[in-house]
This record gives C-alpha cells, sequence and structure tokens, in this order.
C-alpha cells in the first residue's frame, strides 16, 4: 500500500500512479489521505509501506513537514520524481474578478502563485486549505461564485468548475521534487533506468559551534568532487542556535569521491551524519 495527499487529483497523485506502475510496486493500491501529516503518521504506523510527498518546489523551496519528519523519524528516500506544477484559477461561475473575495487552495500552490493571485483578485484574502483538490471540492459545494480555488487545470474542469485562468503560477517553470519515502526497515529498491542520476542525501549535526565548522565539511565535499545540489539549515528543537543541516549530494556512496568524502567526515571529531537515502531521480514531463 502507498500514501499520497490526497484527495484525488491533487499534483501527488501523478507520481504516486507513476510509482505503482513501475518497478516493485507495480500494482499496489494508492491511498489517498487529506493530509502531509496523516500520510506520514500513516507510513509511521504500518498503515500504509511506502508514501509519496514533496519534498521541494522549484519557487517555495523545502516542504517543511515532510523535511521535518524525516529529522525526527527512521525514515528513508527510496527514489524521486520530479514533475512541473502548472495552477489555474477556477469558480463555480463567471465572475467580475474585483468582486472575488477569497482564494482557496494548499499553501504551497498559494505561494507559488502569491504574486498573479494578488494582481488578479486584488480583493481576496488567501485561505490555506489542506489539499488544491480539497480546495477544488469545497469551492464547488460552496456553490459562490466569489470564492476562487487554485489547483490542477483538469481537476477543476472535472468537478465542473468554471476556468478563470490558467498558469497562474508566477514563474512558467515551476517544479516539484518528490520522494518516494519508507520507513528504514522497509527499503524498497528502485530499479533506475540507464540515464538516471543518483542523489545521496544525509542529515548532519555539527556538534560544537565553531568558526570554520561547516567549512570543514564543504572542504571535503569539494577537494573530493563532491557536487552538492541542495544545503539546508532547520532547527534541532534542542535549543535557540542549534541546527542541523540537509545536504543532497550528486552521486552514490559507493562512488569514489562520494565514499572517500563520507569516510574523511565521519572523522572530524564531534560531527554526527545519518543517511537518509541515496536513490535514483527521475522526471515527468
Amino acid at each position: 500500500m502507498l500514501g499520497f495527499l490526497g484527495p484525488r487529483g491533487t499534483h501527488s497523485e501523478r507520481p504516486a500512479r507513476f510509482f505503482v506502475q513501475h518497478g516493485p510496486l507495480a500494482g499496489q493500491e494508492a491511498r489517498a489521505y487529506a493530509s502531509h501529516v496523516r500520510v506520514l503518521d500513516a507510513l509511521e504506523s504500518g498503515e500504509v509501506q511506502q508514501a509519496v510527498l514533496a519534498l521541494e518546489n522549484s519557487l517555495e523551496g523545502s516542504v517543511l513537514v515532510t523535511l521535518d519528519r524525516l529529522a525526527s523519524a527512521p525514515l528513508q528516500i527510496c527514489a524521486e520524481v520530479t514533475q512541473p506544477i502548472r495552477h489555474a484559477a477556477f469558480a463555480v461561475a463567471p465572475i467580475d474578478f474585483l468582486q472575488v473575495t477569497e482564494v482557496r487552495s494548499h499553501p504551497q500552490a498559494l505561494a507559488q502563485c502569491r504574486e498573479n493571485l494578488h494582481r488578479i483578485f486584488p480583493a481576496a484574502a488567501h485561505i490555506d486549505m489542506e489539499s488544491t483538490a480539497g480546495a477544488i471540492a469545497y469551492a464547488a459545494h460552496a456553490g459562490d461564485p466569489r470564492v476562487v480555488c487554485v489547483g490542477a487545470l483538469q481537476t477543476g474542469v472535472d468537478a465542473g468548475l468554471c476556468v478563470l485562468q490558467e498558469d497562474i503560477q508566477d514563474v512558467a517553470d515551476n517544479v516539484t521534487r518528490f520522494g518516494l519515502i519508507t520507513t528504514s526497515d522497509r527499503r524498497v529498491e528502485i530499479p533506475a533506468d540507464v540515464d538516471a542520476r543518483y542523489k545521496t542525501s544525509v542529515l548532519m549535526h555539527l556538534g560544537d559551534d565553531h568558526p570554520g565548522a561547516l567549512y570543514e565539511v564543504l572542504r571535503v565535499f569539494a577537494t573530493n568532487g563532491v557536487n552538492l545540489s541542495r544545503l539546508e539549515s532547520r532547527p534541532t528543537r534542542r535549543g535557540l542556535g542549534s541546527y542541523h543541516f540537509y545536504i543532497d549530494l550528486l552521486g552514490r556512496p559507493r562512488d569514489r569521491g562520494v565514499a572517500a568524502a563520507l569516510d574523511e567526515i565521519a572523522t572530524i571529531p564531534g560531527f554526527t551524519m545519518r543517511m537518509l537515502g541515496s536513490y535514483p531521480c527521475f522526471a515527468l514531463a
């Protein structure tokens, strides 16, 4: 069983379908949940064995609820898929845009369309929903054309809503990374295509805070020719000024440069490092 952010018609459903149609997950059932937190809870409880969750958006950065749970729970990333994200705005009927009073969607979708939404619907309040598909269902049920929702074009059309504006995202090249996530004792080996690149994610805590602490780690990656695709700090929740770092690097631990870098970092006093996964990366058109 594989969990994803629902209801049906969210942007998470397509990468979920990708994984249940390929490799060892082929034929599995995909179950929709009402929020990212509920998907993660279902994964940790064993209700589902895998989950597809958004990791990062090219406009708004990391999806923090996923990132923080990777740090606090025994979870790992088994594969990644990226897909373009296109948003449309809908209402139950055509309306003067100046009369729109609220725009509803998932917080990430609202953030990815923030500038255009303020320009097109200047009088509207932005209201967070658990998912884009949930916002579409809400607008369809409310029956008030002053309530606009933002989500996937086909989902809104299927709900019988009127398309007010297509491609409402602030930047045309809007892409989200989704991770196939499992618990540490249920690793799934996803076979990569010949051309699939590999990425390795680690969580690192620098230990004592001293000048050049982060540089010590970055220097090791640089001298071993390892390219980093992401470096992000998050609070450890152990007190103000205490951080750990999420690092994505291109390559696998068995690659010579990556192996040498990870081995050297492990010898630096005060550093702790946890592997979050080494996995193939796919892209949907």
